[in-house]
């Protein structure tokens, strides 16, 4: 259980993975050693290194005659990438003195091993794909099965590659007391870890090339989450108590679709139901912007049937809703079911493209880089103290949205696209321009004591 997190060119693979893997199997011939990476292909590169060692450094045939062959190639009842090599050992079993797997693809079974190495388990090919780096997660912990009952250990070696990639996952790790699952050791480039630390172990002028790339960060610093690169900041979202709330919120509800709509099923790799219930102060300051209140949010993977029965107790609860908007997709017909239900419940909804004349909207991406129409329309108004959440709302979704943001552009996206449609929404409201600001003075400050 050590997580040895090293910049890159620093040898981590090298020492770690490919001479601890000798060393070990020297000291143990009878024990097996697994290395797991994100692909097969990418472990058979450390086992190349490990059988070419083994075959070709004859320092280790006269030292080690009872563990090492003399012509490996020759007399090695296994010696090969795809099925792993034997040294000499007394024992007659399946697994191979040392093999190549992958996690995603490629991960064995049947086979156990005393000893585990995981290494570059996340690559720059899957930094990029949230869905990815969660197969990966969950095929780290199924891994764990490939133990053996004794004598049973792994490491995890590895650089940053982007904030919530597997290797954040394993850090973060509990036992069942709540301690850190894992020893970990922190080798950042610099002596202090920070951008103008004198490095370690390469030349100012070969360190100082490298600060003007954009994984610098990540793969330097291993620092996965630098504030300077975040787009949506979640510190800026404030939090408000509901007695300081403003009494003359227009209120609406805007409600994304998971990505599969005739589904029931639910599945958390999937993308998520978001239902958010904003409140708009109905005036705007000086640059012609308002502030907004989440009053109510649910983010959820769930089939059509719960999320529309969401939607309505949400809808119900929230009060006069001026408002409600519904993402269209495709052929979907999930506003229609929502304006049934409400029906049954009293309330007469009638959905419009623009809203004009009815009480419902019907939002479409129209071809928009969603990304991009996140960053533009949620950014500035976060990022200069508009958007406001009440202690009400549940910390689960809270946190939920958060992570969002944190992880930003390259994660689920689906509580932050119903911020952005809320500005779809009030393209048809014109809010008056606030005089004062003294009557904003109590919201920002009174839990401060101010």
């Amino acid at each position: 259980y050590t997580l040895d997190l090293a910049a890159r060119f620093h040898f981590k693979s090298s020492i770690l993975t490919t001479a601890g893997t000798i060393q070990y199997n020297l000291k143990n011939p009878n024990f097996s050693t697994g290395i797991f990476s994100h692909k097969a292909s990418v472990a058979k590169d450390f086992l190349f290194s490990i059988k070419e060692t083994f075959q070709n450094e004859k320092i280790l045939h006269v030292c080690f005659p009872d563990v090492v062959w003399a012509n490996c190639e020759r007399e090695a009842p296994l010696w090969s990438l795809d099925e792993g090599i034997i040294l000499k050992r007394a024992s007659n079993r399946r697994e191979a003195s040392v093999s190549a797997h992958g996690l995603v693809e490629g991960m064995p079974t049947g086979l156990h091993f005393e000893r585990r190495v995981y290494d570059d388990i996340v690559t720059i090919d899957i930094a990029d794909s949230a869905d990815v780096m969660e197969k990966v997660k969950q095929a780290c912990d199924l891994s764990q099965n490939l133990k053996t009952l004794t004598s049973s250990h792994h490491r995890v070696v590895g650089t940053y590659y982007h904030h919530n990639d597997p290797l954040v996952y394993v850090k973060n790790k509990k036992n069942i007391e709540g301690e850190s699952k894992y020893f970990v050791r922190f080798k950042p480039a610099t002596e202090d870890g920070t951008a103008n630390g004198t490095p370690v172990l390469m030349s100012q002028e070969s360190f100082d090339e490298l600060k003007g790339d954009k994984s610098f960060a990540c793969q330097q610093l291993l620092d996965p989450s630098p504030q300077q690169d975040q787009k949506l900041n979640p510190d800026y979202l404030n939090v408000i108590d509901r007695e300081f709330l403003p009494t003359n919120l227009y209120k609406f509800m805007v409600i994304d679709q998971a990505g599969d709509q005739t589904s029931n099923k639910t599945n958390k790799n999937e993308d998520s139901w978001a239902i958010s219930v904003f409140g708009v102060e109905p005036e705007v300051d000086d640059i012609g912007q308002s502030r907004v209140f989440i009053l109510d949010l649910w983010i959820s993977p769930a089939g059509e049937s719960e999320a529309i029965d969401q939607a309505v107790r949400m809808f119900v609860k929230g009060g006069m809703i001026q408002k409600i908007a519904v993402e269209k997709v495709g052929i979907s017909t999930t506003h229609l079911h929502i304006a049934s239900a409400l029906k049954a419940k009293g309330r007469y909804i009638t959905f419009g493209e623009t809203g004009e004349g009815h009480n419902g909207i019907l939002l479409r991406p129209a071809g928009r880089n969603k990304k991009k129409f996140i960053e533009g329309a949620f950014a500035w108004p976060l990022n200069n103290s508009k958007w406001f959440y009440s202690k009400d709302v549940p910390n689960a979704y809270i946190d939920r949205l958060k992570m969002e943001m944190t992880n930003f552009p390259v994660w689920h996206d689906d509580g932050l696209n119903t911020c952005a449609y809320l500005y779809d929404v009030l393209k048809g409201y014109h809010f008056a321009k606030t005089n004062s600001n003294e009557n904003r003075r109590p919201l920002l400050y009174a839990q401060m004591g101010v």
